[in-house]
């Protein structure tokens, strides 16, 4: 479509920031969720963030890499890249949340040629959400690590006649996507998986594209990308509960505001892990950064 900006994640990087700076339970390999991202970070507790660096394997000067997600388990890394026009999905893996990532791979199971993109993790990491073509499809596993199923095309409340991508689902089948519904580009849309249409969200949309939807678990933190101001940046909102609105959205600041085309947030559930794509460092494309605290 005329507007294709792109935005969603972990990631180990041989650099000078590690996920293993995430704290990790060691009973189940997954990490700790005690300071899960229900309440707002402290920054006098958890401290700056790092400076951002690019993600071995998934910045590539040569290449565009945006639409970072990451498992639970810090074992899996999707995302997409741009080759010949043409957007693929890929994955990363690794043993370990300390090993180092294996070579990216396609995803030839779900690559077309059309425009595979925005993939996301449902919370329990058995579900991959993404877009192709303007339409969000799925697939399922029963387990990390295991093979995924063919991929079907998700319920009509999500998919319309118009361009969707970046679905986001948390606890309870709540999702928010990006959809483009004619005159103002793409906006964000909220409902329930299998139930009524999805209704626009007025109060974290404005006159320019809002896409890159990333939920926490709990649902009641959204972060989403914008090019309302001079360059596309992270913005962020939160609410209460599930009953109360969006509070105004506010841009993530430095360091995620440096360069430009800032988008696909991601943030691990003790937010000591931030992973997003950027155009930055003289870069003329998009690369994949991880921030940790």
């Amino acid at each position: 479509m005329a507007r294709r900006l792109a935005l969603g994640l972990i990631v180990a990087c041989g650099c000078n920031a590690k996920i293993s700076d995430a704290p990790v339970d060691g009973s189940n390999g997954r990490p700790d969720t005690s300071n899960a991202i229900d309440a707002p970070p402290d920054t006098a507790v958890l401290g700056a963030w790092g400076a951002p660096q690019p993600v071995p394997g998934a910045a590539d000067p040569a290449l565009n890499e945006d639409d970072e997600t990451l498992s639970s388990t810090t074992t899996e890394f999707y995302f997409s890249i741009v080759i010949a026009g043409a957007k693929d999905l890929y994955v990363m893996t690794r043993a370990s949340p300390t090993s180092p990532w294996g070579p990216k791979t396609a995803l030839t199971q779900f690559n077309t040629t059309g425009q595979e993109e925005s993939p996301r993790l449902s919370p329990d990491d058995l579900t991959l959400y993404f877009g192709r073509d303007g339409d969000i499809f799925m697939a399922t596993r029963t387990a990390v690590g295991q093979p995924w199923g063919a991929a079907t095309a998700v319920g009509q409340n999500v998919n319309t006649a118009n361009y969707e991508k970046w679905l986001a689902v948390c606890s309870g089948g709540y999702f928010m996507v990006s959809r483009n519904g004619g005159g103002q580009g793409q906006d964000l849309y909220e409902g329930t998986l299998g139930g009524p249409a999805a209704t626009v969200v007025t109060s974290l949309n404005s006159a320019s594209n809002e896409i890159s939807t990333f939920l926490s678990a709990d649902c009641l933190t959204v972060y989403f990308a914008s090019n309302r101001g001079t360059q596309t940046a992270i913005y962020t909102s939160t609410r209460a509960t599930l009953a109360t609105p969006w509070s105004t959205p506010t841009a993530v600041p430095a360091p995620f505001d440096t360069g430009s085309d800032n988008e696909d947030a991601w943030i691990s559930t003790d937010q000591r892990i931030f992973v997003f794509a950027s155009v930055r460092g003289g870069a003329t494309t998009k690369d994949l950064y991880i921030s940790t605290r």
